[in-house]
């Protein structure tokens, strides 16, 4: 009883904490609406979408991260044991936490899947201080955390216990980050899980089976309801360096991603090139596009990602628009981690 209390204090001081940075963390954890079938100790990847054939010329992306430096890290044991020696990133993109709501399924992944947002993550905070939050409805969001307030969550996990835990959930049933789980769960085979990501120093990734979320470990149980509730403050509409279109011929693959009942079709702007030409003799082609080319289309998409039915001369077209989040590559949507990266914190946190 008095380990739960610490547990619960502990919490509630994370939870204060970040709130005052302006990120706001809501007490009930919420499940989120929707279940699909799978495996959850098989991960998922998004087939390549097919060649480029576009007249539409890419965005310049985002600088990445160069080929990180090494530094020696101390260790905690004595000075006879080597010192252990971790990668320091150069300045960049690269993920420090990622969580995701709905991971895997039964429904077999198709390429275009990932153009609608499956697999998308819900949150994801950069090393960079950038944060992407993905809403109820699929809509994106940025803001920022800065290092103080990314501190105290790192910290917050670190005072549950959630590094200490043995297991990551490969294991289902029997992993040591579950106990006790009813019979009756054992069972619901085929359902999606949770999966949370934490890179840097320390780092931990663990797959939770949504059944089984009830009969986890108190420190990982402790850990997913902070981020299975997180919301951050000061949200902005996120605006990305680079969309990418997937156009089909017909109405079927919009019919197949609900938009609308009776998948009214709107007129393709002149401005843009025609759909004909951009499709060729394909099924289907990936377009991309950079900011400004995409303009006249985001009155279309509320929210993108997003499945819009397009007509042109007697021709009707579905066209999904999706923003690449600042981690992405067209030939890479929605890359799931398969296991976690270990680096120096570009920031020191407070011992």
């Amino acid at each position: 009883m008095m380990n739960r209390t610490r547990l619960f204090v502990t919490g509630l001081l994370l939870l204060t904490t970040a709130c005052a940075w302006g990120i706001t963390l809501p007490g009930q954890p919420t499940q989120p609406a929707g279940v699909e079938p799978t495996n959850p100790a098989q991960p998922i990847e998004s087939a390549p979408p097919p060649a480029l054939t576009t007249a539409t010329s890419a965005a310049p992306r985002p600088t990445r991260s160069p080929t990180p430096t090494r530094v020696p890290v101390p260790t905690l044991t004595p000075s006879l044991t080597p010192t252990k020696v971790l990668p320091t990133l150069a300045a960049g993109k690269a993920i420090l936490i990622e969580y995701f709501d709905k991971y895997g399924g039964d429904a077999p992944i198709v390429p275009n899947d990932a153009y609608i947002g499956r697999n998308l993550p819900r949150l994801v905070i950069y090393t960079d201080d950038q944060m992407i939050w993905r809403d109820d409805a699929g809509a994106l969001w940025e803001s920022t955390m800065p290092e103080k307030a990314i501190c105290t969550l790192i910290g917050g996990m670190q005072k549950f216990g959630f590094f200490q835990v043995k297991g990551d959930g490969s294991l289902e049933e029997k992993d040591p980050i579950y106990k006790d789980i009813p019979k009756e769960y054992l069972d619901m085979t085929g359902l999606t899980s949770f999966l949370l990501v934490v890179n840097g120093n320390p780092s931990k990734r663990v797959i939770i089976y949504r059944p089984f979320v009830d009969s986890l470990v108190q420190p990982v149980k402790s850990t997913w309801e902070v981020f299975n509730s997180f919301k951050p403050g000061d949200l902005q509409p996120y605006e990305p360096e680079l969309y990418a279109l997937w156009i089909e011929a017909g109405q079927k693959l919009a019919r197949k991603y609900g938009a609308g009942k009776d998948l009214e079709p709107a007129d393709w702007p002149k401005v843009l090139p025609q759909l004909s030409k951009l499709l060729g003799d394909q099924d289907a082609v990936q377009v991309p596009m950079d900011p400004e080319e995409a303009h006249p289309l985001l009155q279309f998409y509320d929210p993108a990602p997003g499945v819009k039915v397009f007509e042109q001369g007697q021709n009707r077209y579905s066209v999904i628009l999706r923003p690449l989040l600042p981690h992405e590559e067209l030939d890479n949507l929605s890359p799931v981690p398969q296991a976690v990266q270990q680096f120096a914190l570009p920031f020191k946190c407070p011992k």
